[in-house]
């Protein structure tokens, strides 16, 4: 169950990364250019070994792959929607709730 924890962890602060990586251009004027373009690409490193930590952990702690990718994305639908409001005032509408909520159920549904 602590693997279970520790890849969720790490799923979220992948997520939170990818996020900032992607859409800080849309948030901080320094980061409209070609110059933050750089520093968006070093990103990935980290970006890549927290995903490659999340696959092994994960495959380890639920014992099938499938799994791994479903926690993985349901976790990425959780993060998106809740920085996206949080730094562009995206409007929580009834499609992202039921989306969250999906999100969730799937999350519980790897649990079982």
């Amino acid at each position: 169950m602590i693997k279970i924890f520790f890849t969720t962890l790490l799923f979220i602060l992948a997520n939170v990364l990818i996020w900032y990586q992607l859409n800080s251009q849309l948030v901080w004027k320094w980061a409209e250019g070609y110059k933050s373009m750089l520093i968006m690409s070093l990103l990935g490193i980290p970006i890549s070994l927290l995903l490659w930590y999340c696959t092994k952990i994960g495959y380890v702690a639920f014992g099938n792959l499938w799994a791994v990718r479903f926690f993985g994305f349901a976790t990425s639908m959780l993060i998106f929607p809740i920085m996206t409001y949080f730094y562009l005032g995206e409007p929580m509408t009834m499609k992202v709730i039921l989306t969250l909520g999906l999100a969730v159920i799937i999350m519980l549904l790897q649990l079982i």
